[in-house]
């Protein structure tokens, strides 16, 4: 089996300042890596193309192993056809060139892996409290914590709590299933 940093070596990345349980749930669903590799027609690329920039000049590149509140995406070596007004034509930007999210696309995309999260969390809290009548509400988030592999001290219970009581008033009156679409990941 190859490893992972040497499936990558090759290919530019990214990094995105996420939150530190949205980083413990990608590196559990992510065979223990942190570096995603989105599938070219999934809105995850879409907004990484969306936001990739030339790298400014006081920029610090990201360790080969990565940062504790970073994670990082693999980047497709791509263009995109752009209209640019002034010259009214197309301009093709190349990601060879493009490898750099500014803090605005930063917080899009850790907000976008963030919903993810969220949708897991509730499709899981649906589930076993559903299929469970006698399972606590606290109880299925430590199951949820445990399953996930994310520590206390990096998420509160209470967040999630808040969490899960917000989206069970919000969708009262409907009994559906709760959708679960991780093709980002």
């Amino acid at each position: 089996m190859k490893n992972v940093r040497d499936t990558f070596q090759d290919r530019a990345m990214v990094s995105v300042k996420v939150h530190p349980a949205l980083k413990e749930y990608i590196l559990a669903i992510n065979c223990g890596s942190d570096i995603i590799t989105p599938q070219r027609d999934s809105r995850l690329w879409g907004l990484v193309k969306m936001y990739l920039e030339p790298v400014p000049a006081g920029y610090k590149p990201v360790p080969i192993e990565g940062t504790p509140d970073c994670i990082r995406i693999a980047l497709y070596r791509s263009s995109r056809m752009a209209y640019s007004f002034p010259e009214r034509g197309t301009v093709s930007i190349h990601t060879l060139y493009r490898d750099y999210i500014n803090e605005t696309g930063q917080r899009v995309i850790a907000r976008h892996l963030m919903l993810g999260f969220k949708q897991t969390f509730r499709a899981y809290m649906n589930g076993a409290l559903s299929n469970n009548p006698d399972l606590d509400i606290s109880e299925a988030i430590d199951e949820f914590c445990s399953d996930y592999r994310i520590e206390n001290e990096r998420i509160t219970i209470d967040m999630l709590r808040k969490d899960w009581y917000r989206f069970r008033m919000r969708c009262s009156s409907t009994r559906e299933a709760v959708p679960v679409d991780n093709t980002d990941l």
